[in-house]
């Protein structure tokens, strides 16, 4: 899932692209880079979806089965056996997380999400890594196994993601 609020935003200073180095050797955001979820598809109903192999949030009606129409890459393919990393970054607080300035994922959502998965054999276990202000408070609500976490900061610590161009105007 990418948010693709990058590329375009006023402070990136090549638009259009997205780069992990100094070097800008790969464009982050290039035709050669597939994503599944960009833009307005990015949001917390997707995101559970995702996790918990629904296709709807009325979970009753859907009892854990994704629509046929649903393509592959938009499906999270697991059993019992896959290790899952979830990687969340973004503007937080305590726990919160932010989904395009728009909506808010909370702590109970994860674990409930997680706990779903757990259920439906979904994963044997998972990582979870937070990238976040107040990042730990995220995983305090977790309650199914095998589930290591970590996060970014404390509660009431701020997390903020920093690269240095070094020598630009030499």
């Amino acid at each position: 899932m990418l948010a693709d609020d990058i590329a375009c935003n006023p402070r990136n200073s090549f638009p259009g692209t997205v780069f992990n180095n100094a070097d800008r050797a790969l464009d982050l955001y290039g035709d050669n880079i597939e994503v599944d979820y960009r833009g307005y598809e990015v949001t917390v109903e997707n995101f559970i979806r995702l996790l918990t192999g629904n296709d709807r949030l009325d979970f009753e009606l859907t009892v854990g089965r994704v629509s046929p129409d649903t393509p592959r890459s938009k499906r999270l393919l697991t059993d019992d056996r896959s290790n899952i990393f979830v990687y969340m970054t973004g503007h937080g607080g305590d726990e919160f997380l932010k989904f395009q300035d728009a909506e808010e994922i909370n702590a109970f959502d994860i674990a409930d999400a997680f706990e779903q998965m757990w259920e439906k054999r979904r994963y044997h276990e998972v990582f979870f890594m937070i990238d976040t202000c107040q990042a730990n408070t995220m995983y305090s609500r977790l309650y199914s196994p095998n589930i290591l976490a970590s996060g970014s900061s404390e509660l009431d610590e701020s997390s903020y993601s920093v690269y240095i161009l070094k020598n630009v105007l030499m």
